[in-house]
This record gives structure tokens, C-alpha cells and sequence, in this order.
């Protein structure tokens, strides 16, 4: 795989530090990465003070998440500005909104006798974390060996706190639109994640009429099938193409591979955005 544009570090729910990142690519004969860490750039501000292996060319990137009537909307960026004082005051609302939400689901689990651990806890094990989303939760009930009888503690994840539960508490008041928009100022190019995972191409087709300017084509949640239709719809609507493993580290490595998924050569120059822009 020549590029891999879909990586989360430990500055969001990835559990690789962005050094681990650059170092897997180099070992997976990967060319070009971009960290696309949820509502966060702190990865590159780290990256920022380290040299660069020059057989890695890393675009700096960011998914933004949002919720559309208890769906979850990713909207990827590319090129971005990281120190662009829009998207600096966005990600500190989103951090603060996200946290909120984290706790208002996490108390609400608390409140039905799902579980009874300490929210406290929570914040003192991801201390350094400037977003805590409910993977960060299953992680600290997984570090002190909690358990809940009969049901997998990554079932709470789906059940409590993923927008598709009817019960989901939203604090967030960002709109997909926004995001785009800010994207867009902070220099960079907005692309759809994973947009089968939508469950509903109105969603897409609404994003585009609304000046998103790519889709991700290749992820591991796509088939070959669902692959040739976003790849369709991209070049029908000439918008950009990109593709990512979504790699999370070892929270779902069996899952999705590093570089299991992304560009071929052939293709990265559809995404070479500062030569097409």
C-alpha cells in the first residue's frame, strides 16, 4: 500500500504514539500517512519538535466528528493549518462538548445499575487526553479489571455512548456544515470518512450539496462493491478520493491492519491535493 491516510494516535483513540505511527509505516513499505486524530492535532504539535524520516511524507490531517439525529458524521481534513485560530477554537468547544457528552452517557449507565464505576477515575486514567469518548471509559474499566456479569465490556461502548443508541445524551452543538466550513478556512480539503458506514447516501449527497470536496473510497468497512460505488459517485461529482485502514492500534488491529487498506500508487495522485487545488 503506497499511502494509508486514516491513522489515530494516542492523542485520540489510537493507542500508538505518532513516532510508533511513522515507524509502522516504514515497516509496512507505506509512503505517505496522514494521523487523522478525532478533533484533535495535538500529534503533530509533538511531531512538530522531531525530524521527519525523509522516505515519509506525512500530511497533516484531523476527523471531525458530529452527529446528525443519532448518526455519526466524520468528516476528514487534509492540508489543514494545525495552528489556524478557527479550527484551534472549534477543537477546544468540541473537546469541551465531547467530554460532556462522555459524561452525561457515562452517569446515565451509572444511573440504570449498567455499571458502577467512578467517573473520576476515568478522568485521573486519561489525564493527558484533551477528548475522553467511551472507548477511553471501556479502556479504564479494562485497566483495573472491571467486569460486568454476562455482558463484554465493549458492548457498553455501542450501548452507551455511540449516537445510534435512541438514548444517547448529544452535548454537542457543532454542525457537519461547520466543520466543513472550518476545515476549508484552516486551509485544508473535507472528505467524507467512511461514508457507507452512514447508513444513508442522502447524508452524502446533502455533504456535497454543501461543498464537501472528497469521499473515502477504500476503508476496511467497504467491500469491492461499495468501493466501485463511492468511487463512482466521487468522479461523477469530481471530488477528491482517499482511503485509510483506520487503524486504532491494538484496539481493533485484528479488525483493521495497519495499511490494510488505503491508495495504491496509481491512485495517489488523485489525492496529491497541493498540486490539484
Amino acid at each position: 500500500m503506497y499511502a494509508d491516510l486514516h491513522l489515530h494516535s494516542v492523542y485520540s483513540d489510537g493507542t500508538d504514539t505518532p513516532l510508533e505511527l511513522i515507524e509502522l509505516a516504514q515497516q509496512n513499505n507505506v509512503r505517505v500517512i496522514s494521523i487523522t486524530d478525532h478533533d484533535s492535532v495535538a500529534a503533530y504539535k509533538i511531531l512538530s519538535n522531531e525530524k521527519i524520516p525523509e522516505d515519509i511524507e506525512l500530511i497533516p490531517g484531523i476527523e471531525i466528528s458530529v452527529e446528525i439525529d443519532h448518526n455519526m458524521v466524520h468528516i476528514l481534513g487534509y492540508y489543514i493549518n494545525i495552528y489556524d485560530k478557527g479550527l484551534e477554537n472549534l477543537l477546544t468547544k468540541m473537546s469541551a462538548e465531547k467530554n460532556e457528552s462522555t459524561r452525561l452517557n457515562f452517569e446515565r449507565a451509572v444511573s440504570n445499575d449498567i455499571f458502577s464505576y467512578d467517573w473520576d477515575r476515568v478522568l485521573e486514567l486519561n489525564s493527558t487526553r484533551p477528548r475522553i469518548s467511551g472507548i477511553h471509559v471501556v479502556k479504564a474499566m479494562e485497566t483495573d479489571g472491571y467486569n460486568i456479569p454476562g455482558m463484554d465490556l465493549w458492548d457498553i461502548f455501542y450501548k452507551y455512548f455511540w449516537p445510534t443508541d435512541k438514548n444517547y445524551i448529544c452535548a454537542s452543538t457543532v454542525s457537519t456544515y461547520e466543520a466543513i466550513e472550518v476545515i476549508k478556512s484552516a486551509g485544508g480539503i473535507s472528505v467524507i470518512a467512511h461514508p457507507y458506514c452512514l447508513g444513508d447516501d442522502n447524508i452524502v449527497f446533502d455533504l456535497i450539496s454543501h461543498g464537501i470536496q472528497g469521499l473515502e473510497v477504500y476503508h476496511p468497512e467497504h467491500s469491492e462493491e461499495i468501493n466501485l460505488k463511492y468511487l463512482n459517485i466521487a468522479q461523477k461529482e469530481n471530488l477528491y478520493i482517499s482511503g485509510g485502514s483506520d487503524w486504532h492500534g491494538k484496539n481493533l488491529d485484528l479488525k483493521r491492519p495497519f495499511a490494510s487498506t488505503g491508495l495504491a500508487d496509481k491512485n495517489y495522485k488523485i489525492l496529491n491535493l497541493n498540486q490539484n487545488r
